[in-house]
């Protein structure tokens, strides 16, 4: 399976953007006292790549899922995944980031958002 690029990243996160736009109104609307706000509003580690694993482990890793299996921290709007899409429209996708790594991780949260 060939690497991905940065182009496949971006990709990935347009489709996170879109997608986190049009959550149903069953999903929990974002706020201060959550999971994303608290993270997002965390500590950055050394590098950028640390940011981001430290960001995403902590709130879509796999033992971020309910009962269900679902992803237990998604939110709806400006602090919920609105935050994180921001943030990664943000990142420099070409500092030092494994990008298979990347793709893992924003395709786990693809997936999650599809499936809602």
């Amino acid at each position: 399976m060939p690497l991905p690029t940065i182009a496949t990243i971006h990709s990935l996160v347009k489709t996170i953007t879109v997608l986190s736009s049009d959550l149903p109104s069953s999903i929990k609307q974002g706020s201060k006292g959550d999971k994303i706000w608290s993270v997002m509003n965390g500590g950055e580690g050394k590098t950028p790549h640390e940011t981001f694993n430290r960001r995403f482990d902590a709130m879509f890793g796999e033992e971020c899922r309910d009962s269900n299996g679902r992803l237990e921290h998604v939110r709806r709007g400006k602090l919920g995944l609105g935050l994180v899409c921001l943030y990664l429209s943000k990142v420099d996708w070409t500092v030092n980031f494994p990008l298979d790594l990347v793709e893992i991780k924003l395709q786990r949260l693809v997936s999650e958002l599809k499936h809602l």
